[in-house]
């Protein structure tokens, strides 16, 4: 199991939560946990997301 966090513009989250679940329905990843967005301190646009994500993919070697 992987802890992600992405801090980014919320335009981005929003794409890496659509790639993280394209990659879930090819059964490349299981996610666990996809948080909401939370806002960083100050006056900062970027926001941060949690995912709980667990590779499925397995080496070709």
């Amino acid at each position: 199991m992987n802890d992600l966090r992405f801090t980014a513009p919320p335009s981005d989250l929003e794409r890496w939560e659509w790639f993280f679940k394209e990659m879930e329905k090819r059964g490349l990843i299981t996610i666990f946990e996809s948080s909401k967005h939370y806002a960083n301190r100050g006056d900062s646009k970027l926001k941060r997301q949690y995912f709980k994500v667990k590779l499925n993919a397995q080496n070709s070697d």
